[in-house]
């Protein structure tokens, strides 16, 4: 018997692949897991410069109907444990976010939020730019 994805599986997976399309245009070597659990949706690998190894969880930003505001994510206490990034993926723009969107506007304001667990892609991609 064939079982239907859940809506929830098929925005994941959309936002996986959003995610692992950016990150291969920023010029990573892109992974995902094969498994539908674990802490970990990809990972990066930078074959062209230093070969740092990134794991990555990826989130589709999920906002309440009733208020607008988003559906808190935090990484789990393996996720910690393994340096895993959280990003954040806008399955409307299609856009690939480092740090949550605090609330649904007109305009989408980003709220700075604790970078200690999250990948910085202005870095990235300045750092891409100088080094390929």
């Amino acid at each position: 018997k064939e079982v239907m994805p859940h809506s929830k599986h098929i925005k994941g997976n959309r936002a996986e692949l959003i995610a692992a399309e950016y990150f291969i245009n920023l010029g990573y070597s892109v992974h995902r897991n094969m498994s539908q659990h674990g802490p970990v949706d990809l990972v990066l690998i930078d074959e062209d410069g230093m070969g740092d190894v990134i794991l990555v969880d990826v989130k589709a930003i999920s906002l309440r109907t009733k208020n607008g505001y988003k559906v808190n994510r935090s990484p789990t206490k393996k996720q910690k444990e393994l340096d895993v990034k959280l990003i954040f993926v806008d399955l409307d723009t299609k856009e690939v976010l480092d740090i949550m969107p605090s609330k649904r506007t007109k305009q989408t304001k980003v709220k700075k939020t604790d970078m200690t667990n999250v990948v910085d892609m202005g870095w990235y991609k300045q750092w891409i730019e100088k080094n390929v």
